[in-house]
């Protein structure tokens, strides 16, 4: 049988996450895109000189973000207007893609009165969400 013969409930929770994670996937690939095109043709100048990375990238990370002057933690958000850390936005915009996946399926495991589901997605998306907000910084 086909899925035209079968189609799918379009509140499946699988299809919800499905589409999501397809529409997420490709608006974080242009941005990426989008992002490295800045980088590369110098339409945005970034925070480190490309001449500089090699030397620095060999360094611990204290020592990288000393040396660079770079912010740690969430200070990167301050220098997304450059060149580099655009580039970074478009990495946590794919890390964010199962967060945001997991917390739309929530309301589809519910209406299918998938409880315990909708619970795990629940303690999923609050986990990741700890877990980049640093809310446990002693914990590795």
């Amino acid at each position: 049988m086909t899925h035209q013969q079968h189609p799918q409930d379009e509140s499946d929770p699988q299809e919800v996450y499905a589409r999501w994670l397809d529409a997420l996937t490709h608006i974080a690939f242009a941005f990426s895109v989008l992002a490295l095109a800045l980088y590369l043709t110098g339409v945005l100048a970034p925070f480190v000189a490309p001449q500089a990375l090699a030397e620095l990238w060999r360094l611990p990370v204290d020592q990288y973000l000393a040396r660079a002057g770079a912010p740690s933690g969430w200070g990167w958000l301050s220098l997304v207007g450059r060149g580099d850390y655009l580039n970074l936005a478009g990495i946590c915009l794919f890390a964010l893609i199962s967060l945001v996946c997991c917390a739309r399926v929530i309301p589809a495991f519910l209406r299918h009165g998938e409880r315990l589901h909708a619970a795990l997605a629940f303690l999923q998306v609050a986990v990741l969400l700890a877990a980049a907000l640093n809310l446990f910084p002693g914990a590795r």
